[in-house]
């Protein structure tokens, strides 16, 4: 294809001996006589331009002031700058402007094909570069949005396993029905009020429905007992963190749940189960689950108990906020009023 090269000086002598020697060389050419003609023809026809060479002295717009524009507005455009000033200064003032060479008048013809070849086949690998640029990041787009999409169906078919665990583990005690769930709520509205990340956010998710999934292990007769617990009933109950922890080890990807299912009875004065944990030696996605499971099972009827009303509730969390909950937690619980949920 025909390359296009667009000369711009206000001699005419210059011009002429510019086209001859270009359409000589195989080269379509337009000539122009000054600098308004120049940004005329870049109106209409910038993408049939393959190079431009550009005099420095002229009247109206310098080449200077030229090439600024053009640098601005037409930046895949090479600008070679002709200039009669045969100093160092001048072409590295063009340089800095943004052309990609300059040539001293007289100019020979030699070295107008030369620079022309040399800058043409550089403005050629740099438009296949940006090609294959331009072609990677397509590619890159395309392959994030597959992988936001399967990520997005793998949270959902994680979450709709998670939800599945927990109504497994409701079945055996109807008096919780809706309880994992209702602890999922509050546990996020409460980590978001923290402004926590999604990832912990997942994790808090998650874990907070599966925070009871050991409880499939104790018998239903105690579970549901219409009455008190004995000491030994108690202490089968204490026994479900740690049999959640042993069904959740067989799974892989649901051992990040792991800390809250053990830890969701522990208490900030060290005297919950079943490892005794105190303060901030508890994770703090466990205080929140922690939290939102006793809110919960408070405002919730159970076999031996009525539910609590909600402003008794509130109540027994500030009571017991810096014993058996986060003090700082409670504060935000109740200040974002999440107990309305």
């Amino acid at each position: 294809m025909t390359r296009h090269i667009v000369t711009t000086d206000d001699d005419p002598a210059i011009r002429k001996i510019l086209r001859i020697m270009l359409t000589k060389a195989g080269y379509n050419v337009t000539p122009c006589e000054n600098g308004n003609e120049l940004l005329e023809l870049l109106a209409n026809t910038p993408t049939s331009i393959d190079l431009m060479l550009l005099d420095i002295k002229m009247p109206g717009l310098t080449g200077f002031e030229l090439l600024e524009r053009i640098a601005r507005r037409y930046p895949t455009i090479p600008v070679v700058m002709l200039t009669a000033f045969n100093d160092l200064d001048t072409g590295m003032k063009a340089i800095r402007l943004g052309a990609v060479d300059y040539l001293t008048k007289p100019i020979r013809q030699e070295e107008l094909y030369s620079c022309i070849q040399r800058v043409l086949k550089k403005a050629d690998e740099e438009q296949k570069q940006k090609k294959r640029e331009d072609e990677n990041l397509a590619i890159k787009k395309k392959l994030e949005a597959e992988l936001r999409r399967t990520k997005n169906t793998l949270q959902r078919s994680t979450i709709s396993t998670l939800e599945a665990f927990s109504e497994t583990i409701e079945q055996k005690d109807p008096y919780t029905k809706g309880h994992c769930n209702r602890v999922r709520t509050l546990s996020v509205a409460l980590a978001k009020a923290m402004d926590m990340n999604e990832e912990t956010l997942q994790i808090i998710e998650g874990g907070s429905l599966l925070h009871d999934i050991g409880k499939i292990s104790i018998p239903e007769e105690i579970l549901n007992k219409n009455g008190a617990l004995t000491g030994e009933e108690y202490s089968m109950i204490k026994t479900h963190p740690e049999a959640g922890v042993r069904i959740i080890s067989h799974i892989p990807s649901f051992k990040q749940y792991i800390p809250i299912i053990r830890s969701h009875h522990e208490r900030i004065d060290g005297r919950g189960y079943p490892d005794n944990m105190q303060g901030e030696d508890i994770p703090l996605d466990v205080r929140i689950v922690s939290l939102a499971d006793a809110f919960d099972a408070m405002t919730s009827s159970r076999a031996y108990r009525s539910a609590l009303p909600t402003e008794l509730a509130v109540e027994e969390l500030k009571i017991n906020a810096g014993t058996q909950f986060d003090a700082n937690l409670v504060d935000i619980f109740i200040e974002h009023e999440l107990y309305l949920l």
